[in-house]
């Protein structure tokens, strides 16, 4: 019944934004146009008096001070216009643009499947509502610009929960410096963190309807990863460009501090505070349709328990030029090497060292449909004796940004004898409304 209620405030608060901001919108308009009206007669009096400095001014003292107070009181009454419109225009003009995004998803499994949080709760052979996100991105002043991603997400049948996915402020130049020194930019706040590919992308824009193992299983998951999954953590993000010794390349860095314990490889067993994260990408573009992304991550949280995880990514799009716009191919995949070290008693000491990686290719056979393979090999991070693999493929049917149809089919081979042999289809569609959202990389328009 909460959960309905908060659906039901969240739903009434976002339309009431939009129908205020429309409100505010035709306000705009009024004044600009009091303001253009007053523009046009502060200029007809200037040329007034220009005229006059031909004429015997002497004369004419009194006209000229009529004029003069007339000019004064019209640029007061201007400099008020134009304060009026900063201040009437901001909610406008830094207002956020909103996009809701709906992600269905149903499943037909060839035995039962059970959620990962809940081994009671069979999720197998049966459809799922499984989000509905708001996003909200706007300018908050001109040196920053804030994000929200209020997502209100399905926790495997039971019920919905309402969370803030990202929440975060994006500072686009140092005050004080006026300037952003290598491009820099600093995040503030939740939001998903740089850690590969995968992880930074929201469900409704992955080109697969799960997310691979690897990332479920190392970075984030409460309910599997057929639900959402990733490692958005709270903290600070700071992006930047690297100096690059190497021709025709663009280096890019990450370096955050973010609070420890939240990583699912951490079982639990948070270490002291903060936690870290560095990524390093090395993009490479020729001819304007090839596009090779290599990437390095690094985990690391100190204190009682020990937990670092390292990542390499790499993405290849190949998008030809307009005479066959209406095909591409894209490839990449992630590794994943982890470890963690904690105590069990007064004197035990275990540690698990899981590696896991997935792999992908993908081809665009028309302007509508995208044909794609996944290959997924981790070991548990609970257990790195235990191996979980899976394979499939899909057949994506992206009309436009606003709609996207996905027909998919996953084997998955396990050492868990309750995920062993398990055949599932799956069935996804996403719609989106809104302002225009930004397409996935994948996609080829």
């Amino acid at each position: 019944m909460w959960s309905k209620t908060m659906l039901l405030v969240c739903l009434t608060f976002l339309f009431t934004l939009a129908g205020r901001a429309q409100e505010s919108e035709s306000s705009k308009d009024r004044i600009i146009e009091d303001l253009r009206g007053e523009v046009a007669r502060l200029r007809h009096d200037i040329d007034s008096l220009k005229s006059l400095r031909h004429s015997d001014l002497l004369t004419q003292s009194d006209m000229l001070d009529r004029l003069e107070e007339s000019l004064e009181k019209r640029l007061t009454y201007l400099e008020t216009k134009i304060d009026a419109v900063s201040r009437a225009t901001a909610p406008v003009a830094f207002n956020p643009g909103m996009t809701a995004f709906i992600n269905f998803a149903a499943r037909g499994d060839s035995k039962k499947v059970y959620d990962l949080a809940d081994p009671a709760n069979e999720i197998s052979n049966r459809p799922f509502l499984r989000t509905v996100e708001m996003e909200l991105l706007g300018a908050v002043d001109p040196y920053a610009s804030a994000v929200a991603v209020i997502s209100l997400e399905n926790q495997a049948g039971k019920e919905f929960g309402v969370d803030a996915e990202e929440a975060y402020g994006l500072l686009k130049r140092i005050p004080l410096l006026e300037d952003a020194p290598l491009g820099m930019k600093v995040k503030i706040g939740k939001y998903r963190a740089p850690f590969g590919v995968s992880n930074k992308i929201h469900m409704h824009d992955l080109p697969w309807t799960t997310r691979p193992l690897a990332v479920a299983r190392y970075l984030g998951t409460e309910h599997g990863d057929f639900f959402e999954s990733g490692f958005n953590p709270t903290g600070m993000d700071l992006n930047f460009y690297v100096p690059n010794p190497i021709p025709q390349t663009t280096m890019e860095m990450n370096l955050d501090v973010v609070r420890a314990g939240e990583l699912t490889l951490s079982g639990g067993r948070g270490g002291s505070q903060p936690a870290y994260i560095g990524h390093l990408n090395l993009s490479r573009d020729w001819s304007n349709q090839h596009l090779l992304i290599l990437g390095l991550s690094a985990y690391e949280e100190h204190g009682i328990a020990i937990t670092r995880l390292y990542g390499a990514d790499i993405t290849y799009k190949w998008a030809p030029l307009e005479e066959r716009e209406s095909h591409s191919f894209v490839a990449g995949g992630e590794v994943f090497a982890g470890r963690h070290l904690f105590t069990d008693s007064a004197t035990a000491v275990s540690s698990n060292s899981p590696v896991g990686w997935y792999g992908y290719l993908q081809y665009q056979t028309s302007y509508w449909l995208y044909l794609g393979l996944r290959y997924d090999w981790v070991e548990e991070p609970s257990n790195d004796r235990l191996v979980t693999r899976s394979a499939g493929g899909y057949a994506s049917y992206y009309t436009t940004e606003f709609l996207r149809l996905r027909l998919g089919f996953e084997h998955r081979w396990s050492d868990i004898p309750v995920q062993n042999n398990v055949n599932t289809v799956l069935f996804e569609i996403n719609l989106v409304f809104g302002s225009h959202p930004t397409e996935p990389y994948w996609v080829n328009k």
